[in-house]
């Protein structure tokens, strides 16, 4: 805990996290690593809110997130549900929204 919540506060951010996985498995980091760490911040969730990403991103990367991200179409989402699943994956190259 101490590698990602370096001053103890008890809150590790969306970037501690991302370094932290990046150190972890490699050099490159990957639609796969992203969206890892996006399903902790969702709390296992195969979507995010729009309240989560403001909650533990910095202003201007949770609203890229949000300008980007597609509305999740899956079966058990809530309204403004997003697919952060679909994001990472066009992030990368992986696929087209």
């Amino acid at each position: 805990m101490s590698l990602v919540d370096p001053d103890g506060a008890g809150v590790v951010t969306f970037q501690s996290f991302v370094d932290f996985m990046t150190r972890e498995t490699g050099d490159t980091e990957t639609s796969e690593q992203v969206i890892a760490s996006f399903r902790i911040l969702a709390a296992d969730k195969p979507y995010i809110l729009v309240d989560e990403l403001r909650r533990e991103l910095p202003p201007e990367q949770a609203e890229y997130c949000i300008s980007r991200m597609p509305p999740y179409q899956g079966p058990d989402g809530v309204p403004g549900a997003l697919d952060y699943t679909a994001f990472s994956t066009v992030l990368y190259g992986e696929s087209d929204l």
